[in-house]
C-alpha cells in the first residue's frame, strides 16, 4: 500500500454510471467507508458499502473487476478504478471544507460574528457572555482583518476553552497569504491556529441539529462537492436564496428541507442580524460584533421544546464597558 492513500478521505468522479461521485476512506490499507452519491439504486449501493467496509483493498477489488450495467461500466467498476487511482497516487486526498463538531448538547449558545482582530470588543463582549451563563460561544469569522494587530485576539480565543471558531473569508484568505493591505507577522502558533479552523461547525441545541457556516466562500474551496455533508444546506442559502434575501424562492427552499440533516442553519456572510423558519427549520444570519457605537451578539437556547433567539445589543464608546 503507498502510505500516502493511509488515514485519507477520496472524491472520485465517475464515468457512465448514475451516481456521479464516490466517496471513500482508506485507513492503513482498509476501507473505512464508502459512499455513491447523488444517484443510482439506494439499495444496491448501501449493501456493496456494507460488504465491503472495514475490509483490505487488495481483498475488495477482486470482487468489483469486470462488472458491467451500462456504458460498458459499472458502480462496481468505477469503485475498483477509483481504489486503483488511489493506490497509484493519481487520485489525491480529498481537500475539501472541514467539518467541526460540538460533541455535547447545548441549550444556551452565544453566536458571534465579524470580530475583525478586535481584541477589545472581545473582552468587552466576554464579560457579557458570562452573565449570561452561555455554555459556548460560536465565532463565525472574519476573525481578522487587514491593518489591524490579530494576534492578541487569536491568543484570547485560543484560551477560552468555551469558543469554537470557524473560518470566515478573511481568515481563509490569510491562511493562503492573498490578503491586502499591511498586517501584522503572526507567530506560528497564530498562524496554526487560523489554518486548523474548520469552516463548518455542526452541534446540537436541545432537540435540534445545527450547522453553522460563514459564507460562500466554501464552494470555491478546493474539492468541493456539493454531495458533501450540508452541502445542500449551504448551497441552497448561498446560491437559491441568496443568503435569505430571496423570499420568493422560500417555497422551492421548503421543498428541499425534507433532505436537510440540520434544523438550525447559520451563516454570516451577509453580517446582519436575522431570523427565519422555513419548512420547520430556523435560519439565522449572524452580524457584525461592533457597528454604529454599540456591540451586539446572538442568543440561542431551547427551552420548552422550543428554540428561542434573541439579539443582545447594548452601546459601547470602546472603553472596554458598556457604554461607560
Amino acid at each position: 500500500m503507498n502510505s500516502t492513500t493511509e488515514g485519507h478521505r477520496y472524491i472520485y468522479r465517475t464515468q457512465g454510471v448514475c451516481p456521479p461521485e464516490i466517496h471513500f476512506e482508506i485507513a492503513d490499507g482498509i476501507l473505512r467507508e464508502v459512499h455513491f452519491r447523488g444517484g443510482g439504486c439506494p439499495g444496491n449501493a448501501q449493501l456493496v458499502c456494507r460488504l465491503i467496509r472495514d475490509r483490505s483493498v487488495e481483498e475488495v477489488r477482486p470482487f468489483l473487476k469486470e462488472i458491467q450495467c451500462q456504458n460498458q461500466t459499472s458502480c462496481p467498476a468505477e469503485l475498483d478504478r477509483a481504489l486503483e487511482a488511489a493506490l497509484k497516487g493519481t487520485l489525491l486526498p480529498a481537500q475539501s471544507f472541514r467539518i467541526a463538531a460540538d460533541l455535547w448538547t447545548k441549550n444556551r449558545v452565544a453566536l458571534v460574528g465579524n470580530l475583525a482582530g478586535r481584541l477589545d470588543v472581545w473582552e468587552t463582549l466576554r464579560g457579557d457572555l458570562k452573565e449570561k451563563k452561555v455554555e459556548a460561544v460560536y465565532c463565525l469569522g472574519n476573525q481578522t482583518e487587514p491593518s489591524v494587530e490579530n494576534g492578541p485576539l487569536l491568543k484570547a480565543l485560543r484560551k477560552d476553552k468555551r469558543v469554537m471558531t470557524i473560518q470566515g473569508e478573511e481568515d481563509w484568505r490569510y491562511t493562503r497569504e492573498s490578503e491586502t493591505g499591511p498586517q501584522e507577522n503572526l507567530n506560528p502558533k497564530e498562524i496554526d491556529y487560523l489554518k486548523s479552523m474548520a469552516q463548518v461547525l455542526s452541534f446540537q441545541l436541545g432537540a435540534k441539529k445545527g450547522l453553522v457556516f460563514y459564507g460562500s466562500f466554501i464552494q470555491d474551496l478546493p474539492g468541493y462537492s456539493d454531495y458533501e455533508p450540508f452541502a445542500l444546506e449551504m448551497n441552497l442559502v448561498a446560491n437559491l436564496t441568496q443568503f435569505m434575501e430571496d423570499e420568493s424562492v422560500f417555497p422551492a427552499l421548503e421543498a428541499m428541507i425534507p433532505q436537510f440533516t440540520s434544523g438550525i442553519v447559520i451563516f454570516g456572510q451577509r453580517k446582519e442580524w436575522g431570523r427565519w423558519q422555513v419548512g420547520g427549520v430556523d435560519f439565522i444570519s449572524v452580524g457584525s460584533s461592533y457597528e454604529d457605537g454599540g456591540l451586539s451578539w446572538g442568543l440561542l437556547t431551547f427551552a420548552d421544546a422550543q428554540l428561542h433567539f434573541e439579539v443582545q445589543s447594548f452601546p459601547w464608546t470602546g472603553k472596554g464597558e458598556h457604554g461607560k
